[in-house]
């Protein structure tokens, strides 16, 4: 009887009871103020809101892209020099005495056949002796040769090259298809050649991070700023003992959150993904809850937030939106519509306020 006599009393009781229920349902949602008015005065000094507008729109048009090149190595090829190594084969010819000819064609499949420089850095030449060739270039040996031949035959015609480059080397790893060590030879070898070499980059790689270390120095290269935009510092010639790294793409993703269709993360992959883009790849806003003005990008800064709020209330503003790129980490977030809320809370309570209502009637008839 007392269960009957409150619901049948008891309306303010049952009044404030809905709005308790209300009350509790807005403060478990996570929103953020749309005007300028209550972010000034809700927000906390280091959350900054910056309103999207066709004036700003174009400092947000492109991601910024860590580790840009810090090279400060040499991309010049005419100075080009060549230095005879420790294991080089070096064939020699002389015109018109095939005896003294150390070279020969090699076969398919078989290594160039020579003088090989010995580990002192030396080859034994007939006539001659021991020659010291290592650190030296071709023509300094082909000259000397030359000199030292015509004591013995008249007017040598003598030709000298490297037959076999096995001395200096640069070693590429990382996100390649054929990790390897290369050679380096009379031809100069640039760092997007040495690529190519070891079969090109993966799939996962990150052409923005490359790094060479050489002689106990690591600089960093963006190659695809070389091959994008041309930029020649990011395609360095490669020297003997280098040590080059291609890195794995690290993640990156933005997170859409609110009143989206289908919330969750959007992979950033290598190229800019814009807010359009990514809220259209989630099925777009869900139209009967969201607040078009306030689709807030939230951006973590190392002292401060920035939120960039976007309001869509006119569909021109998507087409603004298709120029501001996500960054990694970014927090897209739509806002409830304060009328969708309160609709969404009504519809809610309908089922309690019909057992209360049932409740009374049947109260009253006891």
């Amino acid at each position: 009887m007392t269960l009957f006599r409150t619901l049948r009393y008891g309306r303010a009781t049952s009044l404030a009871f809905l709005l308790a229920v209300a009350g509790c349902a807005e403060v478990s949602r996570t929103n953020f103020p749309t005007s300028a008015e209550a972010q000034s005065s809700e927000l906390p000094d280091y959350v900054r809101v910056v309103p999207l507008t066709p004036e700003n729109i174009s400092r947000f048009a492109t991601a910024p892209h860590p580790h840009q090149s810090t090279s400060q190595l040499s991309t010049a090829r005419s100075s080009w020099q060549y230095n005879i190594g420790v294991g080089d084969v070096l064939g020699i010819t002389v015109w018109d005495y095939p005896e003294l000819t150390r070279a020969a064609a090699p076969q398919p499949g078989q290594a160039p056949s020579g003088s090989v420089v010995d580990a002192s850095g030396s080859i034994f030449y007939p006539y001659i002796g021991q020659i010291r060739v290592a650190g030296r270039k071709v023509a300094d040996v082909q000259r000397e040769l030359t000199e030292r031949l015509q004591e013995f035959i008249p007017d040598p015609q003598i030709e000298v090259k490297v037959a076999g480059f096995n001395a200096r080397k640069v070693v590429i790893t990382g996100a390649v298809t054929t990790p390897q060590s290369l050679p380096i030879t009379n031809i100069p070898m640039t760092l997007l050649e040495a690529v190519n070499a070891a079969g090109g980059l993966t799939e996962s790689a990150d052409g923005r991070k490359v790094s060479i270390r050489r002689s106990g120095t690591r600089s960093f290269v963006n190659l695809e700023s070389f091959l994008e935009s041309g930029e020649v510092s990011n395609n360095p010639v490669l020297r003997d003992g280098d040590i080059v790294n291609i890195p794995a793409a690290a993640p990156a993703m933005a997170f859409i959150l609110g009143k989206i269709t289908t919330p969750g993360i959007v992979d950033l992959g290598q190229n800019d993904v814009s807010l359009t883009e990514a809220i259209a790849l989630k099925g777009g806003l869900d139209e009967a809850r969201a607040d078009a003005s306030g689709i807030f990008v939230f951006r973590n800064q190392s002292e401060r937030i920035d939120v960039f709020q976007l309001d869509a209330t006119t569909p021109l503003a998507f087409v603004l939106a298709t120029k501001f790129a996500l960054q990694a980490n970014d927090v897209v977030y739509i806002v409830s519509d304060p009328a969708a809320r309160w609709n969404e809370i009504i519809s809610q309570l309908i089922p309690t306020i019909g057992a209360i209502r049932q409740g009374q009637l049947i109260g009253s008839d006891l």
